[in-house]
């Protein structure tokens, strides 16, 4: 079990540090429905204003578009959420931080990837 968290952790610090870097060049361009989109694909949170601002300003002082954040992001939650999508993100072990909670289909949502993380979870006691 510990093995597997561990290359969860690491996986999701890669992930992580990949996005920053993404997100950052798609800044400089200009693009903040891209990094919105980006945001809703990966299932985390909405980016606050005050994390927003900072990213600008690690990209070189962009002023922040936050209607085509809000919209992007939205596009990529949806995308995300798709009940297609739910055991296949719990079965990678990838966390579930419930940004699908709100939604019509958030409760089946949750329970197919927690059924996809359980999977998950057994797949590593066989190691």
């Amino acid at each position: 079990m510990f093995k597997k968290s561990l290359v969860s952790l690491v996986a999701l610090m890669i992930v992580g540090c990949a996005s920053v870097g993404d997100a950052e060049s798609l800044v400089k361009k200009g693009d903040w429905q891209a990094v919105g989109e980006q945001d809703g694909l990966r299932g985390i949170p909405s980016r606050s204003m005050s994390d927003l601002n900072e990213l600008a300003q690690r990209a070189g002082g962009q002023n922040v578009d936050v209607s085509d954040y809000e919209s992007g992001y939205a596009e990529g939650v949806d995308r995300y959420c798709s009940l297609d999508n739910a055991y296949d993100i719990g079965l990678s072990g990838m966390q579930y931080l419930g940004v699908c909670a709100n939604r019509p289909d958030g409760l089946r949502f949750q329970m197919q990837w927690q059924r996809g993380f359980e999977d998950f979870q057994s797949a590593d006691q066989t190691f």
